[in-house]
């Protein structure tokens, strides 16, 4: 068997990875058998009700989802098709637009967001204690980049 050069750092990113990879496919494979939302779109869902009224410009979306512009416009057509989204004019730039959770989408992130939940507390909850949690949130704001944009 050949030897791989590992790290620290690497034996710790290795297991970051296989942690999130399959506990994040176990969410998606729920969310979307339970609700029909693939989680990609849980994610910009969340990302609307958080931002209320005021919406998120789709390059602002595009930027925080680390999509091409393209892929951006894309996903939000497609909700936007599904009644949950709204484009609506930018009050400080009139030839821009800001996308907002429409009624409907209210409705689904609520939904959704409940089974979202219950297998987070499942899958981590149920496996780490409550101090465990909080050590693991530590390390990992202090890997993630800064979350006040």
């Amino acid at each position: 068997m050949a030897r791989t050069r590992t790290t620290p750092a690497s034996t710790a990113w290795r297991s970051l990875l296989v942690a999130f990879t399959s506990t994040h496919k176990e969410l998606a494979s729920e969310l979307l058998e339970e609700t029909g939302v693939h989680i990609e779109q849980y994610e910009i869902l969340l990302m609307l009700y958080e931002a209320g009224d005021n919406g998120i410009r789709p390059s602002d979306i595009a930027d925080r989802r680390r999509l091409s512009r393209s892929g951006a416009t894309r996903l939000v057509d497609r909700l936007e098709q599904k009644g949950v989204v709204e484009r609506r004019s930018c009050g400080t730039d009139r030839r821009g637009n800001v996308v907002v959770l429409a009624e409907r989408g209210r409705e689904t992130f609520t939904r959704a967001g409940r089974v979202h939940l219950v297998g987070i507390e499942r899958l981590v909850g149920e496996r780490l204690t409550k101090t465990e949690m909080a050590e693991l949130s530590r390390l990992l704001d202090k890997l993630a980049p800064d979350q006040s944009e």
